[in-house]
């Protein structure tokens, strides 16, 4: 039997078979030619004897296997047996032993005179949420079907059921000869992929936008929230516009989508991508894309720029634009024999990554002259503090006054990802049951311990505060911040302290992002009773804390420490 292995754990040479199975569904394929290829890969990828795909008729409730060799195809209720089972709970079926199971139906193996052993049947469901059909794979030349054979196949389950979609409504389409109904359906599916809203990121504001010149355009950008508190972020431009270039720019975020699932790393993922769409695309095709984890803990962004810039980073200390260059080729162009690092950018308080495909920076007015980087820096400076979505209708507007009635000659796609300034939480609510209260990042260094004394004595004098719990107060955000630095030595991210009423109590929250768990707050063996020679260093600070706060509470989840604190207004 296999071990069981989680995605992430996947080889290289399984990754690459992954995006080689996602380029050969995206080819364009007749309805036979297509079943086949499921099958053969479903094979391939579970290293099964074969496989078969039982195809979803709505109208007539019933399902039809196909593409099992000596067999004739077979229609079934729909809700017949192990596949109606797995259609109706949209959910894999993994049988180790069939004939042990009493949904198992037996006729078609005595019909073949084939023993099926193990089988797994995965639902194939489109993107729109339609029962397109059923994935069964047969008798693992290892045994049983294991986790990771489950998890793989669901992948391809996935991009199967967007294959079949796509080619069934291809065929309906050429029978019915109705080419704009096709642009029409292209549209749709083009427009479906891109997100339905931009992601709430915490202390961000981000906003995107895509306007084809045509029907259709070879633009794309996405937004994928992973654990930990990172974001990946797609904008993608193929050659050209029109049908062909939608459909390649779709490809590339379905490559991309199917390596996140797997956790792939971005590295080697930029570098696979790129070596298949080499081997796939004609020597004047190529994709430029910006590929990117936004760590809104780290407050900064790991990315690949290949071929795509200027990168325009407006920073809100100086109210200047920076242009970074991209980093590498195309994706596409040229093969990459080995991964190259990514770029990394960090993102101060107010400061924001600002992406923009050519057709903005090359809009053209009716003398040919371009609209050009420097307008676009400019815009963004000058109206860096209002709402994303806002500053890219700002950009929309700027380049219709631009052009002066000129027809837009090329696809219009924009990503902006603003950090917010520390201004902007100070109003925040320190938890849910708080009133409003203040907050503030420090820089972790020792050396702000100035500033986090001068924000709790600011706090005391809004609020009124009684002077006598000032000591208290302060020691205890002296200790904890203090450990957060010194247990965290690694760590680049600021750390984060709020102060809010509840009640007639004082309470503080302090967070370190990106950090490892360790219990500040938990009891630890303090040996105060003890001649001084004899105890043992650390611990007292805490100590002290525990006893004169009401309570200290500690949290540790996707890598952010919380520590709260309550102090009664009545305790000395």
């Amino acid at each position: 039997m296999k071990g069981e292995r989680k995605p992430k754990d996947l080889t290289t040479d399984e990754l690459r078979w992954i995006l080689e199975v996602t380029r050969r569904l995206a080819a364009p394929l007749d309805l036979d030619t297509m079943l086949r290829e499921v099958v053969d890969v479903a094979r391939g990828v579970c290293d099964a004897d074969f496989g078969m795909v039982w195809l979803h008729d709505a109208a007539r409730g019933e399902l039809s296997m196909q593409v099992v060799p000596g067999l004739e195809p077979t229609r079934i209720a729909a809700d017949h047996g192990i596949v109606g089972e797995c259609l109706r709970l949209r959910k894999a079926i993994n049988l180790p032993d069939c004939h042990a199971d009493p949904r198992f139906d037996r006729e078609v193996d005595l019909a073949s005179g084939y023993r099926t052993r193990s089988m797994l049947t995965l639902p194939m469901v489109g993107p729109d949420d339609t029962l397109v059909g059923a994935l069964q794979i047969v008798n693992p030349r290892d045994g049983v079907f294991d986790a990771n054979d489950e998890v793989v196949a669901h992948l391809l389950a996935d991009q199967c059921a967007v294959a079949l979609q796509r080619v069934r409504m291809t065929e309906q389409m050429i029978r019915a000869g109705k080419l704009g109904q096709e642009i029409a359906v292209a549209r749709e599916i083009q427009l479906a992929t891109l997100p339905q809203s931009a992601p709430r990121v915490p202390g961000y504001d981000v906003a995107g936008i895509f306007r084809p010149a045509d029907e259709t355009g070879g633009d794309t950008y996405d937004f994928v929230a992973l654990p930990g508190g990172r974001y990946a972020i797609l904008m993608g431009d193929a050659t050209g516009h029109g049908i062909g270039p939608a459909l390649l720019a779709t490809h590339v975020r379905a490559m991309l989508r199917v390596a996140l699932r797997l956790e792939a790393d971005i590295d080697e993922t930029v570098r696979h991508m790129n070596n298949q769409l080499v081997d796939d695309l004609p020597d004047d095709r190529f994709v430029t894309a910006f590929l990117g984890l936004l760590d809104a803990n780290a407050h900064s962004v790991r990315y690949h720029a290949a071929g795509q810039g200027p990168l325009l980073h407006f920073r809100a200390a100086t109210g200047t634009c920076e242009l970074y260059p991209p980093t590498s080729f195309p994706l596409g162009s040229l093969h990459m024999p080995s991964a190259r690092a990514a770029a990394v950018l960090e993102l101060a308080p107010g400061d924001i990554l600002a992406l923009a495909s050519d057709g903005i920076y090359e809009y053209q007015d009716v003398s040919q002259r371009e609209f050009g980087a420097d307008a676009v820096a400019a815009l963004v400076s000058a109206h860096h503090q209002r709402p994303m979505a806002e500053l890219v209708e700002v950009m929309l507007r700027a380049l219709a006054d631009f052009g002066a009635g000129i027809a837009q000659a090329d696809d219009l796609s924009m990503v902006l990802i603003r950090r917010l300034p520390d201004a902007a939480l100070d109003s925040a609510v320190a938890a849910s049951d708080a009133g409003p209260g203040m907050q503030q990042r420090f820089a972790r260094s020792l050396d702000s311990l100035d500033a986090v004394f001068d924000f709790v004595g600011r706090y005391f004098a809004a609020e009124g505060l009684d002077p006598g719990l000032r000591y208290a107060v302060d020691l205890t955000v002296e200790e904890l911040f203090a450990n957060m630095v010194r247990h965290n030595a690694e760590g680049k991210s600021d750390i984060r302290l709020a102060l809010a009423r509840e009640g007639e109590a004082l309470l503080g929250t302090i967070e370190d992002f990106d950090s490892p768990p360790f219990d500040f707050g938990a009891p630890r063996a303090t040996s105060i009773g003890k001649p001084l020679a004899d105890r043992r260093p650390g611990g007292l600070g805490l100590h002290l804390i525990r006893r004169m706060m009401d309570s200290v509470e500690y949290r540790h989840a996707d890598r952010v420490t919380t520590i709260t604190f309550r102090k009664g207004s009545g305790r000395t």
